[in-house]
């Protein structure tokens, strides 16, 4: 169902009718409900620390011989749902370069496949759009180049594998103010 033919449906309700939707939606969905719960009690930090917690367990995820299962699917969609709560460019841009140094640094004892470190990198390229949308390129890549020049966080290969994929980012003719 399209959003328009959504809207006429929604307009051809009552009052009651529409309240009792909404509460029925409530109650079917843990999405919806946690949806509007964050509606009537904003807390983006909660909502910021719920999202952490699931994309570091992620990240932790392991099998013997120190391999990690992570899941780069799951690491996007935990970000695209704590964006679909539009708590602002500054809060995404953080749980993105959580996710980043995260990463790095579960990458110091765990062994990632191409697919993850491929998936991490694409991270990055989410970082500079952001950035370069909202006018903090400057500020976005200073903070990307102490992520990324910090020795302790991420192995060598790693750290210079996410420079390296930064700066394929950002000769990319398709960014408009990041030099």
């Amino acid at each position: 169902m399209s959003k328009l033919r959504l809207k006429k449906e929604l307009q051809a309700l009552d009052k009651e009718q529409l309240i009792q939707l909404v509460l029925d939606a409530y109650d079917a969905r843990r999405e919806t409900k946690e949806y509007f719960e964050f509606f009537l009690n904003p807390d983006i930090g909660k909502l910021r620390a719920k999202s952490e917690i699931a994309i570091s367990k992620e990240l932790n995820r392991s099998r013997r011989g120190g391999y990690c299962k992570a899941r780069i699917s799951y690491i996007r969609q935990m970000i695209k749902d704590f964006a679909s709560f539009h708590p602002g460019f500054e809060e995404h841009l953080d749980l993105l370069f959580y996710t980043v140094s995260y990463a790095m640094l579960s990458e110091l004892h765990l062994n990632f496949s191409d697919t993850l470190e491929r998936g991490i990198a694409s991270l990055l390229q989410q970082i500079v759009d952001i950035a370069d949308l909202n006018g903090v390129a400057s500020q976005t890549m200073e903070r990307l180049g102490k992520l990324l020049g910090n020795e302790r966080a991420g192995s060598r290969y790693f750290r210079n594998y996410l420079a390296a994929e930064l700066q394929k980012i950002l000769t990319s003719p398709t960014l408009k103010h990041v030099t």
